[in-house]
């Protein structure tokens, strides 16, 4: 017994201590960053990264390093990340916007339909997590009117029950399933940022094949097939080609 309160001591001990080193890192980085010293605010960044700990306000921070050295690449990619975890942050898509205005390639994006594009507006409008959660919550509060229901001999109570039970159930399956739904768009659609200075897309995923065009670091673009060295990816404007694997970085 002493041997399990010393090892959970241990445990308590050390969870604490790499929350207060996180945060000890991340206030380090703010004050250099404010102190212009943002290759240092980078270094202390990363280290909460290293230590699996993962944030929209650190991504948020890296993005805003990077881009004040002008590496646009990366500020695009911290800046993208934020975005998964926060889809709505509004001081995100803004410096997202500044850091896209520096790139060479101006990308158009394909028209989209105002169905979808309302429908997309509404799912953005939580996290996938959110969704999911608020969807559980309304399940439990469908399960507590129906017990009511069930249980009650008024009439008219029942018939009220029965009716806020419905309502219950029916919202928990629009966000449960509007939650899995982002899920799978999410987990089906691979999002990477260019790193190479600048990339010939090619019709096969071999040096020999024809170059169809080429572009230049920070483009984003989405992974649709993997070969070998080789990924086969789209812009935003529908083109695709093959590029070498290791000219771009995924946005986990």
């Amino acid at each position: 017994m002493k041997n399990i309160i010393i090892l959970f001591y241990l445990v308590i001990s050390s969870v604490g201590f790499t929350q207060f080193s996180n945060e000890e890192y991340f206030s380090n980085g703010l004050e250099l960053y404010n102190e212009g010293k943002y290759l240092e605010a980078i270094n202390q960044f990363k280290l909460i990264i290293q230590e699996g700990e993962h944030s929209a306000a650190l991504y948020f921070n890296l993005g805003n390093s990077y881009y004040k050295v002008n590496d646009i690449a990366n500020s695009i990619y911290y800046y993208e990340k934020a975005l998964r975890l926060n889809p709505n942050d509004k001081d995100v898509l803004n410096n997202l916007s500044y850091s896209q205005n520096m790139l060479i390639d101006k990308v158009e994006i394909l028209p989209k339909n105002q169905v979808s594009e309302f429908l997309n507006l509404i799912s953005n409008a939580l996290t996938i997590n959110h969704w999911l959660f608020i969807g559980i919550a309304l399940l439990y509060l469908f399960l507590g009117a129906f017990l009511f229901y069930y249980f009650n001999n008024n009439t008219m109570i029942k018939k009220n029950y029965f009716s806020l039970s419905s309502v219950f159930f029916i919202l928990s399956m629009v966000f449960i399933f509007n939650g899995i739904n982002r899920f799978e768009i999410e987990k089906n659609i691979v999002n990477a940022i260019i790193f190479e200075n600048k990339i010939d897309f090619r019709t096969e995923p071999n040096f020999r094949s024809e170059v169809l065009f080429n572009l230049h670091e920070g483009t984003k673009v989405i992974v649709k097939e993997e070969l070998n060295e080789w990924s086969l990816v789209q812009i935003s404007n529908g083109n695709s080609g093959w590029i070498e694997s290791q000219s771009i970085k995924k946005i986990d």
